[in-house]
């Protein structure tokens, strides 16, 4: 069935949820509104802390054991327009056990009471696990709180980590991308459940693949979940037709689980590809749509303003600070990292110094070299760390290549030393081939 459809930049956002999230943060991203309630501190400066790896995370055990208790509690949610609705959360442990940790509720200047959470860590591993809790207690109620209670003693006790909570509307309501726009093939995690494997640090996932009507969805390392398909990072996925052009794909996400995707991407192709994903994806459902698509039309930022938004942002030091909207970024590639080649520096101008960087990123052919101009989609983040110079930020964007303007007519650009951030008398300069420039890329020494 051949088709022509348009749709503008707008639709980039748009999106499917069968249900919708009321509640939704990735912990790794920061603490958002979330507080922290630290009723005994045993001495310690803090329990809970924001990690950019693990969410937040909580222990008492810093040079021994000491008595603690700290709740991590969410934002007010409105639940008085719902008829159910859960709990999801991330979490893993080690140490200590289970019976010191609980996941409580209330409404307003109610009581807090203890939650049945499904599936707890057995503390052998960090391995994360995922868990529910159903809040059908708290329905027609506005004002609910979730609190993550974490107590020890000075015997002993568990680390705990949160990664990502969701507050999700089970009622059933379903908000269409497009009614009239129905798709022509779909895939739900029921035609990939039993494939492949969860990903730990030792082993990765596995190949996961299903075809429908000619069109085949595959990753080489995946794992076949009930609730969502699983693209863990750094894997092959690609959506690829045998027989018609595929226009426009859509996909719907489990909570914050997008691996850098957009909720739309049109293809005017036989096939879509994403050579290493950036971060895992949880998948929930994804749409193919037959035909052509109108190219969607962006108005991208220079990479100056990009910078001017990551500065925006005010990390504590050790932690990182993103953005909740995508932004499209146009500028030249000016480095490519010697670790990931999927990680370049981006400038304004070619052969500029790149204090900008797309982290983990695919180009639609693949092949990018320094001099390219390039566009790049993402959420911006400021890394605020500490190292033997002193503080430093960094700016980048993690995400995929939306459009690989042209590699050809401009002069490549070769770095013979590799570029390096020095602090002098608390001012931040840039090194490379043996001269100096301020952060403007203005010679200095």
């Amino acid at each position: 069935m051949k088709k022509f459809f348009s749709f503008v930049a707008a639709a980039l956002f748009a999106g499917s949820m069968m249900a919708a999230n009321l509640l939704s943060i990735d912990f790794t991203q920061g603490q958002g509104e979330w507080t922290i309630d630290n009723k005994e501190l045993g001495g310690l400066d803090f329990v809970w802390a924001q990690s950019s790896q693990y969410g937040m995370k909580a222990t008492g055990y810093v040079n021994g054991n000491h008595a603690t208790e700290a709740w991590l509690i969410s934002p007010a949610i409105d639940l008085s327009a719902v008829e159910a609705a859960t709990l999801s959360f991330s979490h893993a442990r080690r140490y200590g056990d289970n019976s010191q940790l609980s996941v409580k509720a209330k409404a307003g200047e109610g009581a807090w009471a203890d939650l049945s959470v499904s599936a707890w860590p057995d503390g052998s591993n960090w391995t994360f696990i995922d868990a529910t809790a159903d809040l059908a207690s708290y329905v027609g109620q506005a004002g609910v709180q979730i609190a993550f209670v974490y107590t020890s003693t000075a015997e002993g006790g568990a680390t705990w980590e949160i990664k990502s909570v969701t507050v999700a509307d089970q009622g059933g309501a379903v908000t269409p991308v497009d009614p009239t726009d129905d798709a022509d093939v779909t895939f739900t995690p029921a035609d990939f459940e039993g494939q492949g494997q969860a990903a730990t640090l030792e082993t990765p996932g596995g190949a996961v693949t299903a075809t429908k009507n000619g069109v085949t969805v595959a990753t080489d390392n995946g794992y076949g979940h009930n609730l969502a398909l699983r693209v863990y990072a750094n894997g092959h996925f690609s959506i690829t037709s045998a027989t018609e052009q595929i226009g426009k794909i859509k996909f719907q996400f489990y909570s914050t689980y997008d691996g850098g995707l957009d909720q739309e991407v049109v293809v005017n192709g036989m096939s879509y590809e994403v050579a290493s994903m950036a971060k895992q994806a949880r998948i929930e459902k994804i749409q193919v749509y037959f035909g052509t698509a109108e190219e969607i039309k962006v108005e991208p930022i220079t990479v100056a303003k990009a910078i001017e938004i990551a500065q925006a942002l005010t990390p504590e030091v050790g932690s990182t600070a993103t953005t909740a909207e995508k932004y499209y970024v146009k500028g030249f590639i000016v480095g490519i990292s010697s670790k990931y080649e999927n990680t370049w520096y981006m400038a304004d101008e070619a052969g500029a110094y790149g204090e900008f960087q797309a982290f983990r990123c695919s180009s639609i052919d693949y092949a990018v070299s320094e001099g390219d101009l390039v566009i790049v989609s993402g959420k911006i983040s400021n890394y605020h760390g500490e190292g033997q110079n002193g503080e430093f930020y960094s700016y980048e964007i993690s995400g995929g290549v939306l459009e690989h303007v042209y590699a050809e007519g401009i002069e490549n650009v070769v770095m013979t030393e590799k570029a390096q951030k020095v602090i002098v008398d608390g001012v931040l300069y840039i090194v490379r081939d043996g001269k100096m420039f301020n952060v403007q890329g203005a010679q200095v020494r």
